[in-house]
């Protein structure tokens, strides 16, 4: 009996263990710009957690005051990596989305009368729409499945002993 118990515990402690590994993996967006290049273009790097670029991303690029329209739709490449220079004569924070298979990064480019505010880029959100869709309905699956075992392996040595 005890091995039957600590197997179903062990079995249960795997399938939590598993899904929260599973729960690890999101998205880091970096960005770089060459000072010294006479366009100041914004140069964004999108990976996962894990360190494999956010390859063939789609990215939408939002202007100040229209936050409904995408200025700009475009892709990341093999390497995770996406180009942007704004228009500076539209002021304001303009909103970069990366997403990928429900991955996602979001985000504020400051733009004001002296062009890119570099130093106040900031993160607006980090979603990772997949972790509420899947992770759960995964976990309770599995639970399901290891609880009717021990349930049926308890029920075969009730039988026996009787």
């Amino acid at each position: 009996m005890k091995k039957l118990l600590l197997g179903s515990l062990l079995g249960l402690s795997t399938t939590f263990g598993l899904a929260t590994a599973a729960w690890g993996h999101a998205v880091q967006t970096d960005y770089f710009v060459d000072l010294f290049s006479e366009e100041l273009e914004l140069a964004f790097t999108a990976t996962y957690s894990t360190g494999e670029p956010m390859e063939d991303a789609t990215v939408l690029v939002y202007a100040p005051g229209d936050q409904e329209t995408p200025w700009l739709e475009s892709q990341t490449d093999a390497a995770g990596n996406f180009t942007f220079l704004p228009d500076e004569s539209l002021q304001g924070d303009w909103r970069i989305e990366f997403e990928k298979e429900g991955h996602q990064d979001i985000l504020s480019v400051p733009v004001d009368e002296n062009g890119i505010d570099y130093t106040n880029i900031s993160q607006i959100e980090n979603t990772d729409i997949h972790y509420a869709e899947m992770a759960p309905e995964a976990i309770g699956v599995l639970s399901a499945v290891s609880l009717g075992a021990l349930a049926v392996a308890i029920r075969r040595r009730l039988s026996e002993a009787a």
